[in-house]
């Protein structure tokens, strides 16, 4: 089938809320630690690579919640 439901997707059920909409610029995404950033020699030293690996925590709150309302599917 050429269509894909992402497993983040919830579930079509009544009650369930499939959508959210609104003003996201209300939702703010803040840095919980520094980023941190890790050079791999020695695990690509046989192909005369390096790899990285880099992390970073971050956190999201909706700071006005009248900004964003959900879609709640109807009971059948």
């Amino acid at each position: 089938p050429p269509y894909v439901t992402s497993v983040y997707a919830p579930t079509i059920a009544a009650g369930a809320k499939a959508i959210a909409f609104g003003d996201y610029s209300y939702y703010w995404v803040a840095d919980r630690q520094g980023r941190s950033l890790k050079r791999l020699n020695e695990l690509f030293a046989m192909n005369g690579q390096v790899g990285f690996l880099a992390s970073q925590r971050v956190d999201g709150k909706l700071i006005l919640p009248e900004a964003v309302k959900t879609l709640t599917i109807k009971k059948a």
